[in-house]
């Protein structure tokens, strides 16, 4: 690598403090429980204690200003440069060409700064698959994301970088890609999303925890006995109206976090990219390129299935480290007609079917024959331990049983041409759509109950950034056989353009 012939560049300074606020960050517990709550000098072991925290706080504050001092970066016509280490350098290059998308994050502390974090991602999965410029000024994101649209508008329309030397267009001159907005979360949609969501009831353990918590360094067990007497003698109406309060407390929490972490959220297209923009304190926006694209899930909770709320989430090849959860959510909780109006509209490659095929009668049979070993291992100890209360067993069966007849209503499926489509769940429930050159490969596996009744369970495996599973049980063995002989019967068009 010749230094002498490129521009380099380093991140600017208030980066490094960014770094130490970080470090700081790291060491508050420590610090605070050893200088403010037990601020003792007197014992040589205290001192020793100290004195080692304070050392490596400054020789962790060292080692990031010389990863900031030693850390470059340039860029020409083909390939970025990365010069990094701390006390060690390391020099890396990656051909601009192989990157599929950027994704920026911005912390409140980075907003506060007026830096961006990029991650570069070329949706491999080897460990130097992505490089970050771990805070650059918005104008110098801007301008690499633009050289990094120009080498794609090179890429997508087939003109080496020789080749658009001797044109007459220069890169400077590449038209830049339009965005088009796809989506945008409203007020209404958030608070709505709020309310029906069971981290409502979320307060109650957090808040038990924190009163513990609270209870180890002072005796809350007088004011303990003052709420169980309250408790004891209030009305119904006034316990009522309490629990009632705690819960929109919770509510209003919930509406909070959710517009700190969804506000103004952005669906849009970039050319052949999809990207999502989303918070309000943190800022984040990630890309995920069309051709990534190996499955669609619309997942669907209990509660908000009465109000035809859904989320929408894509199965993409090659994801980078901070997106390793194998899908990534583009429609957070949108209701459902909507969703599939944008699905239908923007993601014509993948076709949904309005008719799908029911499991057969035999299948509610098996799924009731079943036998539920966290139902008899909890129905044992109730009736050991807690015999007084075993007409909650009743309760729990209720939902067991419940749950399996829900599974049988909901469960359906279809193959239509190249897709393959399945609803599955029971309280929650989610759908799955895929192609055939998209699936990895389909296993068929049938149990000695499964076998008395004619019925398999089929899973299906896409190339997510770990391999995505679907599974779907008790459907006719016959149409498990016709799903593996209509996927072992590949063409050689279909083999040629398999995605991914």
């Amino acid at each position: 690598m010749t230094e002498t012939a490129l521009t380099w560049h380093r991140l600017p300074s208030r980066v490094l403090v960014l770094r130490i606020l970080e470090v700081i960050k790291s060491f508050a517990i420590p610090i605070v429980l050893l200088f403010v709550l037990n601020n003792d000098w007197d014992s040589t072991f205290g001192i020793i204690i100290r004195v080692g925290i304070l050392l490596f706080l400054l020789l962790d504050i060292v080692q990031k200003f010389f990863g900031w001092l030693n850390f470059r970066y340039a860029l020409d016509e083909k390939t970025v440069y990365v010069i990094e280490g701390n006390w060690l350098k390391k020099e890396k290059s990656l051909p601009l060409y192989k990157i599929q998308s950027v994704h920026s994050n911005s912390p409140f502390l980075y907003r506060l700064l007026g830096v961006v974090e990029l991650t570069f991602d070329t949706n491999a999965n080897s460990d130097d698959a992505s490089f970050k410029l771990a805070g650059v000024f918005p104008t110098e994101a801007k301008r690499l994301e633009e050289i990094l649209e120009q080498v794609r508008h090179r890429k997508q329309s087939g003109v080496t970088v020789d080749d658009s030397e001797e044109s007459d267009e220069t890169p400077a001159q590449a038209a830049p890609v339009p965005s088009r907005l796809l989506y945008a979360l409203s007020t209404r949609e958030i608070v709505l999303a709020s309310i029906t969501s069971l981290s409502v009831f979320a307060i109650f353990p957090v808040a038990s925890t924190v009163i513990s918590s609270i209870d180890d360094f002072i005796n809350l067990d007088g004011a303990f006995n003052q709420v169980e007497d309250y408790v004891v003698h209030a009305s119904i109406i006034a316990i009522g109206l309490l629990v009632i309060g705690v819960l929109m407390v919770s509510i209003v929490i919930g509406m909070v976090i959710n517009f700190l972490k969804y506000g103004n959220f952005r669906l849009e297209r970039r050319g052949e990219r999809i990207r999502v923009e989303k918070g309000l304190l943190n800022r984040s926006a990630k890309e995920i390129p069309y051709e990534k694209i190996q499955a669609i899930r619309i997942k669907e909770t209990f509660i908000r299935r009465w109000f035809h709320i859904v989320g929408v989430e894509l199965v993409a090849a090659g994801t980078m480290d901070e997106l390793k959860d194998e899908s990534s959510t583009i429609l957070p909780f949108v209701r459902r007609d909507r969703a599939m109006q944008v699905l239908r509209e923007h993601f014509t490659h993948f076709t949904w079917s309005d008719e799908l095929h029911r499991l057969p009668r035999r299948a509610l049979g098996i799924k009731l024959l079943r036998i539920s070993w966290f139902g008899f291992i909890i129905s044992g100890l109730v009736l050991y331990f807690f015999r007084d209360y075993a007409w909650w067993l009743l309760l729990l069966w209720a939902i067991i049983i419940g749950g399996r007849v829900l599974s049988f209503v909901t469960t359906k499926y279809v193959r239509a041409d190249q897709f393959i489509q399945l609803r599955t769940g029971a309280f929650n429930v989610r759908s799955f759509l895929t192609d055939k050159p998209r699936i990895e490969q389909i296993q068929v596996k049938q149990s000695l109950l499964q076998r008395r009744f004619g019925l398999c369970t089929v899973q299906f495996s896409t190339r997510g950034g770990f391999l995505s599973v679907e599974t779907i049980d008790d459907i006719p063995k016959e149409e498990a056989d016709a799903m593996l002989n209509w996927f072992s019967r590949y063409t050689v068009q279909e083999d040629m353009k398999t995605p991914g």
